[in-house]
């Protein structure tokens, strides 16, 4: 059999798409002669059904963690209040005592650093680009408690 030549390529794709669009509008119209529910019944009926699975899974929405998905920008911490997650500031760094409070970590944060950490202190989050570094950054350092700080030295 011989193409028809007469008709170029992008017309018998249009004529295709319409088809196709015709199609799906005639569908769609019919949806509701079907007795199927407006999508607003659907929206409700979903959110119920997920709020069932909830409670079966987990109990009572009363009793759960409100600080459990609740991320706080750096110095912040997340406290409940009257049921909700509310970000407040963290409290201080405790202050060491002896060396053995301090330890010693590995920042590479725009060069290669090594930062004293006091107890119950994190490494600081690096916003910026990180490098790396051939040797480690606190080779023949040791942290040590100065004053009630934690500092690095050699």
């Amino acid at each position: 059999m011989l193409h028809d030549r007469t008709t170029p390529r992008s017309a018998n794709m249009d004529i295709l798409s319409l088809t196709l669009l015709a199609a799906i509008m005639a569908s769609a119209a019919l949806l509701p002669a079907c007795g199927a529910p407006p999508a607003e019944d659907l929206d409700e009926a979903k959110e119920a059904y997920l709020s069932e699975r909830a409670e079966a899974v987990v109990g009572s929405v009363k009793h759960r963690d409100a600080c459990a998905a609740v991320r706080c920008p750096d110095g912040l911490t997340c406290e409940e209040q009257d049921g909700q997650p509310v970000c407040v500031e963290a409290p201080p760094p405790r202050a060491c005592q002896i060396d053995a409070d301090c330890s010693l970590s590995a920042n590479y944060c725009g060069g290669c650093n090594c930062i004293a950490l006091a107890p119950g202190e994190s490494a600081p989050v690096c916003h910026g680009d990180e490098v790396a570094c051939l040797v480690w950054p606190c080779l023949g350092l040791e942290a040590r408690c100065e004053a009630g700080a934690c500092v690095a030295t050699q």
